[in-house]
């Protein structure tokens, strides 16, 4: 077979469409067992909690560039405002799934989350795992939503 020339734009937006799929996939057949969703999150949570590991010791805001870099920002999210410093770490994300994704694929948000049975609310907590991770390393990590963007933050304890 020849080989498949495939740009890394389109392979990206695949990836972060397939991981978009798979992450309203396993919330909605969770929903639909009356397993909590918040179940499944913490037990990806409590599997990871090592991922910080070697980030221990470094400041809030190197830890959520980490977190940028390597988990969030590969979902698809943009970063629409951030305050950083060694002690706290504030980022405004756009929602997830990535709108700009979705449509290159003929979907919104709401048709897509409609699909597989979930809200916004519930695709978004899969951003609850990273908790025990920043716990591990002497940090507290929460996310909420805001005006239809998801908001990060990390504190260092003291």
């Amino acid at each position: 077979m020849p080989e498949l020339k495939v740009s890394k734009d389109i392979l990206l937006d695949g990836a972060q469409m397939s991981l978009a799929a798979t992450t309203a996939a396993i919330a909605g057949f969770l929903k639909e067992r009356n397993i909590p969703i918040k179940d499944f999150v913490a037990y990806m949570g409590d599997n990871f909690e090592g991922m910080l590991g070697d980030m221990e010791g470094r400041g809030a805001d190197e830890v959520m560039e980490h977190l940028l870099k390597l988990e969030v920002l590969p979902m698809g999210a943009e970063i629409v405002s951030s305050k950083m410093t060694p002690d706290t770490a504030e980022v405004t994300l756009t929602a997830l799934p990535p709108q700009k994704v979705l449509e290159k694929f003929g979907t919104s948000s709401k048709d897509f989350l409609e699909g597989f049975g979930v809200t916004q609310k519930e695709f978004a907590s899969i951003y609850e795992s990273y908790a025990p991770a920043a716990k591990a390393i002497g940090m507290t990590f929460r996310h909420h939503s805001r005006d239809s963007q998801e908001v990060l933050t990390l504190e260092r304890k003291h």
